[in-house]
C-alpha cells in the first residue's frame, strides 16, 4: 500500500513539474527590436484609427489578446472611444510620422510589454501608451490609451 500512494504521488509531482517546465513564463520574453516595435505601434494605431473611421472595432479587437477580448466587446469600444468619431480625431498620417519614445520600453513586472511614446504630423500629436501580453508566443494587445493634441 505504501508503495502505490508512493508511486501516486511521484506521478502527481512529475505531472506539476511538467505542466509548471510547459507553462512559458512572459518574464521569459525579450524585448522586441526596435523595429518589430515600430511595427506593432503603428500597426496597432492604424487598426485602432480605421475602427473609430469606420464605428466597427471587430477587427480590432480579433487582434488583441485574449484577456483583452474577455474583458471588452467591440460594442463597448465603440461607447469608449465614440469621442475619437464625434471630434474627428483621425490620424492616418501617423504611418509615416516619426515617433518618439516618452519612455524606455521594459517589460513590467507583471510581463507586459510597455510601449509609450508619440508622433508630431502636420495637424497634431498623437501621444500613446500601449500594452502587449504574450499570447502563443506573439506580443498581442492587452491595453491601450491614445491621446490627440491639435
Amino acid at each position: 500500500m505504501k508503495s502505490f500512494r508512493a508511486r501516486v504521488t511521484a506521478c502527481i509531482a512529475s505531472l506539476f513539474a511538467l505542466a509548471f517546465l510547459s507553462i512559458p513564463s512572459a518574464f521569459a520574453a525579450d524585448i522586441p527590436s526596435e523595429r518589430d516595435q515600430d511595427v506593432m505601434i503603428r500597426s496597432t494605431l492604424a487598426s485602432f484609427n480605421d475602427a473609430n473611421i469606420a464605428n466597427n472595432y471587430t477587427v480590432f479587437m480579433a487582434k488583441a489578446s485574449r484577456q483583452l477580448q474577455a474583458q471588452v466587446t467591440p460594442e463597448t469600444l465603440q461607447t469608449i472611444f465614440g469621442s475619437f468619431r464625434e471630434k474627428q480625431m483621425f490620424f492616418d498620417d501617423i504611418v509615416t510620422a516619426t515617433r518618439v519614445s516618452s519612455e524606455p520600453t521594459k517589460i513590467d513586472e507583471e510581463g507586459v510589454l510597455v510601449l509609450a511614446g508619440a508622433f508630431k504630423t502636420d495637424e497634431m500629436k498623437v501621444t500613446y501608451r500601449l500594452r502587449f501580453v504574450m499570447n502563443a508566443k506573439v506580443w498581442k494587445l492587452l491595453g491601450i490609451n491614445v491621446n490627440t493634441n491639435t
